[in-house]
């Protein structure tokens, strides 16, 4: 049940917290600035309120009751908390403080994103990162779910209502047995691929490599499988196929002595997108300043 003092405002403590602090209602009229009857009303209404004196008056000036001292007490625990959750919530405002959920596909472990995150967490010491790995399109529904913040996966995916932007690009690489008749060609052409099983993941880069390869895909044998990279390249390494993989993601990951690693020429096959994608109904303000800080970058 509601009380009386259930309307009693934050300024009327606050100017009876001064008075007592200050020992009188002129020195805390000059130190809040405003007029000396202004705060004799609010303090004597907050009494009425309260139906208990909480100064005593005389002309060397006013100090607490016993009842005024033990409510004052508890009224300065209460503002001291107040100032700590408008100070917490303007940090949160700020996305200084707070979570951000980070989908992220196999293929696009690289160092740059480690680097974007790591350069993150260090401009934003108190927010708490949670990164997820799993497959794109699982990635891209979590997002529009808001289970996930963000997801970074491969360019010319899209999800209605969802904003896409690509934050970098990295060129595409062929990975084959050192003992491959392609081995010693320094650049390859997609046509070179002619006549071998090209092994690419269903959750990861597969659908930018079919776009990438463009025209060619045509004549290619590519393989969409339900693998990782590491799984790939182990199968790269048994003579299974050759697969592909974004140079960005070789910090990341286990090469095998008996593994090569040519690049696909520029000229034919177009860099591996690496995009962001995000609600923009999300209104994380950790949210805002990571895609800010991935932009940048």
């Amino acid at each position: 049940m509601l009380t009386r003092h259930a309307d009693i405002d934050l300024t009327s403590l606050r100017w009876s917290m001064a008075v007592a602090r200050s020992g009188g209602f002129r020195s805390a009229a000059a130190s809040l600035g405003v007029e000396q009857s202004a705060i004799s009303r609010r303090v004597r209404r907050l009494e009425d309120d309260l139906g208990v004196s909480l100064f005593h008056r005389s002309t060397k000036g006013v100090s607490p009751t016993n009842a005024g001292r033990r409510f004052l007490r508890r009224v300065e625990i209460l503002l001291d908390s107040l100032g700590l959750a408008v100070a917490d919530a303007r940090l949160a405002g700020s996305g200084q403080v707070g979570q951000l959920r980070i989908g992220l596909t196999f293929s696009f472990l690289s160092e740059a994103l480690y680097h974007l995150i790591d350069r993150f967490h260090g401009a934003h010491p108190d927010v708490l990162i949670e990164m997820v790995e799993g497959r794109a399109e699982e990635h891209l529904q979590a997002v529009a779910d808001q289970r996930l913040d963000i997801a970074v996966l491969p360019g010319g995916m899209t999800v209605a209502g969802l904003d896409i932007s690509i934050l970098w690009r990295e060129p595409l690489l062929v990975a084959l047995p050192r003992t491959h008749r392609l081995a010693g060609i320094d650049v390859l052409q997609p046509d070179d691929l002619s006549g071998d099983r090209v092994l690419v993941s269903a959750g990861d880069i597969g659908l930018a490599v079919f776009e990438a390869l463009g025209s060619h895909s045509g004549g290619l044998d590519i393989v969409v499988q339900e693998a990782g990279a590491v799984l790939l390249l182990e199968q790269a390494r048994m003579g299974l196929g050759v697969t592909l993989i974004g140079s960005g993601s070789l910090k990341g990951l286990r090469l095998e002595p008996d593994l090569v690693l040519r690049p696909l020429s520029l000229k034919a096959v177009a860099p591996l997108a690496v995009a962001a994608a995000w609600w923009a109904g999300n209104d994380n303000p950790v949210l805002r300043r990571f895609v800010s800080a991935a932009r940048r970058r």
